[in-house]
């Protein structure tokens, strides 16, 4: 019996790490996923779970307590997925909880998804393919308003709660040679809160990969603009980077700002550092 269990359950990881080889988690689903969406997101180093109220899974085998086994809150708000819910055909759903999730080690995905088997019992695993936070519950949280100028291309979007900033992704096509930069579009405009502004910062993973950066970083967007975003990108590495639709290009963060009242002096108080310029304060 034993050894049958061991079977599934490496049956069950090889086929976690085939769907991670193409896509950014693999979901496991619960027998009666059909009148109940997708909760449980198993990625490369970590598993999320979106719960409603009980951090407890207890399904048909024992109670899984997810903060006695590890797992951390990282917000709260509704999230929309999008799956693949049979070979060829995609679903799209929004799910409103709390995230939870764990970091993993090397070796501990096997006893994760070996708790997770035992207290839900039943199970299928299908590919993750997008994932966004389309509200997130803040008690402070400032309303940006955006349009969409291309219906096709999702608007800037959270990965996770508490993230600060907002992934912005590609309304074109464009091939980015060694060297060169281009302005791409991003298929929407906005209007932030007056005393807000937005500064458009490259992606870090983009950065380390391939180079790609953006010329004018932070790129700044006030809050009286009202035209289409767009993102003035550069390839700093050895080779062409081929930008699609969809791809998430860049970060925003909308930030409070002060207005500063300009007084003109006829001299300026004294401070240690004084007029020493670059390098003054060594390396």
């Amino acid at each position: 019996m034993d050894r049958d269990i061991d079977e599934q359950l490496q049956d069950m990881l090889d086929k976690i790490y085939d769907i991670l080889q193409l896509y950014p988690a693999a979901i496991y689903l619960r027998c009666f996923y059909r009148s109940e969406p997708p909760r449980i997101l198993i990625r490369e180093d970590s598993i999320q779970v979106l719960v409603k109220e009980k951090r407890v899974l207890d399904t048909e085998g024992y109670p899984y307590d997810l903060t006695a086994r590890g797992y951390r809150e990282l917000g709260k708000g509704t999230c929309r997925l999008a799956y693949e819910f049979l070979p060829g055909k995609s679903f799209e759903v929004e799910v409103e909880g709390t995230l939870m999730e764990k970091r993993l080690r090397p070796g501990d995905l096997l006893e994760e998804v070996r708790g997770l088997r035992a207290s839900l019992g039943v199970y299928d695993l299908v590919p993750l393919l997008d994932m966004q936070w389309v509200r997130v519950r803040e008690e402070n949280g400032v309303v940006l308003r955006i349009m969409k100028l291309d219906p096709d291309i999702n608007p800037p979007s959270y990965a996770h709660p508490g993230d600060a900033g907002l992934d912005i992704r590609s309304a074109e096509d464009v091939t980015l040679e060694p060297g060169g930069r281009a302005m791409v579009s991003t298929g929407f405009a906005m209007a932030l809160p007056e005393g807000y502004a937005a500064f458009v910062q490259p992606r870090s993973g983009l950065a380390a990969r391939n180079g790609i950066s953006i010329v004018n970083t932070p790129g700044l967007i006030d809050c009286h603009y009202r035209g289409e975003v767009k993102v003035i990108l550069v390839n700093l590495g050895g080779e062409t980077f081929q930008v699609r639709r969809g791809d998430r290009i860049a970060q925003m963060v909308v930030q409070r700002v002060e207005s500063a009242r300009v007084e003109v002096v006829d001299e300026l108080d004294e401070t240690a550092r004084g007029e020493g310029g670059f390098g003054s304060t060594g390396l």
